[in-house]
């Protein structure tokens, strides 16, 4: 779902690149203007937003599919028992959830959830710019006012009218009046971030103040830290046992009065719940089915998405009071025939409880509820993913049926903008002809470097490697003589024999040794970066002004010339891949002294081995024999200095009768390149295409004002191209 979600992403950008270049297209002037007017992508606006929608999609679903526990979203108008159900789910109280009686009191969503052994409130705070951004200019938009204010000193002295006409404007006006008149209480805790809080605290912080506290203070002196919470996260240990993995999300109530209540409501549950729990409860004044629980109940449908059941998503929670049984049986009635067509649980199961009895809670709703998901869980994941792939395929769909028809009309442009065929055909073999004669030159000349005398410069990389291993051995091996003759003589005294220190003694010079020779590998860097500064400039020679000289006026080094044209073989509006290919293996060749010569000097190393073979008689035998005294020691460092000495001698010599493997290697990389490139059976289809896409650049003075929008044309191809791969279908679709 990741990759799916980067694909579609990496889509988008490809769209609104694939704009910006039709419109640079559009502008060259010696297009028909018919044909001009045809280079569009109809209807792009529509597929970006799908293609977002899509993208976004597919991030939500990793998310869901990723969560670590069972999230219940509990939700309803104020004043129903949310809270109350929430405290018996939790084990919390009113410092945590608040609960009240007459106005709303929930004014945070929280997410709860189980952890038997934490305790802790983390608060997601609002910074100055999202507060601004989320909360104050939703209200401005909602209640028709000018531009938002840019900064808190701003909103601080904003004069908002007195009143206004409309009930639910007025309500909104008051509240965006009570957030001016609060500032001083919360504005220094807009710090975006993470602030923790006991959880005995955190009560001002998801709560409106209540009636009492706006007596005391006054609406102008009461505390709002609500008001710089974006959202709380608590753990704590859920009382109902056997309990694991649960998580609950408190929203705030629906129905209440704020500038973007329904479409946070939407945002708090898309794929972050897999149940909600409606509750309703029975009293004097709502013991029937009303208008806003029927608008929740519609919001709860879209939340649902692509979960074909509505039963398996949503639930409803009457809270029942044991002292009015009366009240409870008529919205019982109610529900069934409003909600259920007379038929109990045939849309929407319904759980009756008392939410003040956590043990009833436990017993009567989150019992069954569980039991529920855990056979639904699997089918509404099967039934998100699925409608999200649908939807995706829809508008993958749309983009290969818009793919299709501009490709027909860049055909039409490539026929009637273009350089005649017959003239490209001739640049073309002109360009591969150039490249051919100066890379044949390179060639011969590295022919005759193989084969004539040794490199100087390989003979005194071969005689620095060697002193610096006779510089090793003579400083005792790295350890410096005095200290190998003591640990030499230590190590033989505490074993008992000399061979216990000479084995692994022989094995680490030889080893270090060989290591030290492969200071070779400078040299063989050096010589195969000359290789490439030399066939970069024979193939620049030829081609214009394709690769830009530096600053300076200097050629840019061989390998990145190489690199670039081989991105450029790939980008061309019709890929040459075998000439890419070419490139890329000359590039990707490595010269190394552990796999060009190692092999042929390994035999030099032998003789430093505690055991070895006797040259006469073919038997084995050790090579030390040495008393443990000190003189022993001595003899000892001798006969190491020796085997030591010969063996780098041997391998100096060995390296230099291979003098010309280093510059044959080279020519024959090069040749093998220079075959590829020119003699191969797409060579010439090759280039053809590549003079087209680049002409302007290989010969601009030819080609200005003829061709000018080849580069503009190569580029539409290109992305669209992009465009086309990305709206196959995934590996996991097919």
């Amino acid at each position: 779902m990741e990759r799916e979600s980067a694909r579609w992403k990496t889509l988008g950008e490809h769209l609104d690149e694939l704009d910006m270049a039709l419109v640079d297209l559009r502008t060259y002037t010696t297009l028909d203007p018919g044909l001009a007017t045809s280079l569009t992508f109809p209807q792009l606006s529509e597929i970006r937003a799908g293609v977002a929608e899509a993208a976004d999609s597919f991030r939500v679903i990793a998310s869901r599919f990723t969560r670590t526990t069972v999230n219940l979203g509990v939700s309803g108008a104020a004043r129903m028992g949310k809270s109350t159900l929430l405290q018996s789910v939790s084990g919390l109280d009113d410092q945590q959830i608040p609960t009240g009686h007459g106005i709303p009191v929930t004014a945070v969503r929280s997410r709860i959830f189980h952890s038997p052994t934490v305790r802790r409130a983390e608060l997601e705070m609002y910074s100055p710019e999202s507060f601004l951004t989320e909360v104050i200019a939703p209200l401005h938009a909602a209640l028709a006012l000018p531009a938002p204010p840019r900064s808190l000193e701003e909103f601080a002295g904003w004069s908002y009218p007195e009143s206004v006409d409309e009930t639910r404007s007025r309500l909104l006006l008051n509240r965006l009046c009570d957030l001016q008149s609060g500032l001083p209480s919360y504005e220094h805790l807009l710090t975006g971030g993470v602030k923790s809080v006991p959880l005995e605290e955190l009560r001002p912080y998801v709560a409106y103040p209540t009636n009492e506290e706006i007596t005391v203070a006054g609406p102008g002196g009461v505390r709002r830290a609500y008001a710089a919470v974006r959202e709380a996260r608590i753990e704590c240990p859920f009382p109902q046992e056997h309990v694991a993995r649960i998580g609950i999300v408190d929203l705030p109530g629906l129905g209440e009065v704020t500038a973007d209540a329904e479409q946070r409501h939407v945002d708090g549950l898309r794929n972050e719940v897999d149940a909600v729990l409606v509750v309703k409860r029975s009293s004097d004044t709502s013991s029937f089915f009303d208008e806003t629980d029927t608008s929740g109940m519609a919001l709860l449908d879209r939340v649902r998405g692509f979960v074909r059941s509505t039963g398996e998503f949503t639930y409803v929670v009457h809270n029942t009071d044991p002292n009015k049984p009366h009240l409870a049986e008529n919205l019982r009635g109610d529900l069934l025939r409003s909600l259920n067509g007379g038929e109990a649980d045939r849309f929407f199961t319904v759980f009756e409880t008392d939410v003040r009895d956590p043990e009833r809670v436990g017993r009567e709703v989150l019992t069954p509820l569980l039991k529920r998901l855990a056979d639904g869980l699997p089918v509404m994941d099967a039934e998100v993913l699925s409608g999200t792939r649908g939807r995706a395929a829809a508008v993958r769909d749309r983009i290969r049926l818009q793919l299709a028809d501009l490709w027909r009309v860049l055909d039409l442009v490539a026929r009637r903008a273009g350089v005649p065929e017959e003239v490209n055909d001739a640049k073309a073999d002109q360009l591969r002809s150039g490249i051919a004669k100066r890379l044949r030159v390179l060639v011969a000349d590295l022919a005759a470097e193989a084969n004539g005398s040794t490199d100087p410069g390989y003979a005194q990389a071969v005689e620095n490697a060697y002193q610096g291993v006779l510089d090793w051995i003579g400083d005792g091996f790295g350890r410096g003589a005095d200290a190998w003759r003591e640990l030499a003589l230590t190590r033989m005294i505490t074993e008992g024999h000399p061979a216990d220190f000479a084995g692994p003694e022989f094995n680490r010079i030889r080893v270090e040794i060989s290591r030290r020779f492969a200071a070779l590998d400078d040299f063989f860097t050096d010589r195969l970066t000359d290789a490439w500064d030399r066939t970069a400039a024979a193939i620049a020679a030829e081609c214009g002004t394709l690769f830009s000289e530096s600053a300076d006026g200097e050629a840019a080094p061989g390998r990145e010339v190489l690199d670039r044209l081989a991105e450029l073989f790939d980008a061309s509006s019709q890929p040459c891949p075998d000439l890419a290919a070419a490139v890329h293996g000359l590039l990707d060749v490595r010269l190394e002294y552990r796999t060009l010569l190692y092999p042929r000097v390994r035999p030099d190393l032998a003789p430093l081995n505690l055991q070895v073979t006797h040259p006469d008689t073919g038997e084995e035998m050790q090579q030390v024999a040495v008393p443990l005294t000190e003189e022993g020691a001595d003899e000892l460092y001798g006969i190491f200095n020796g085997l030591a000495e010969q063996a780098a001698f041997r391998i100096q010599k060995s390296l230099l009768r291979e003098a010309a493997v280093p510059a044959a290697v080279v020519h024959a990389l090069v040749e093998q390149f220079e075959d590829t490139l020119i003699r191969s059976g797409t060579s010439v289809q090759e280039f053809r295409r590549f003079v087209r896409s680049y002409r302007n650049d290989l010969w601009p003075e030819e080609f200005r004002g003829i061709d000018e929008a080849n580069s503009r044309f190569a580029r539409v191809v290109r992305v669209t191209k992009e465009i086309a791969a990305l709206a196959e279908p995934g590996e996991e679709e097919l």
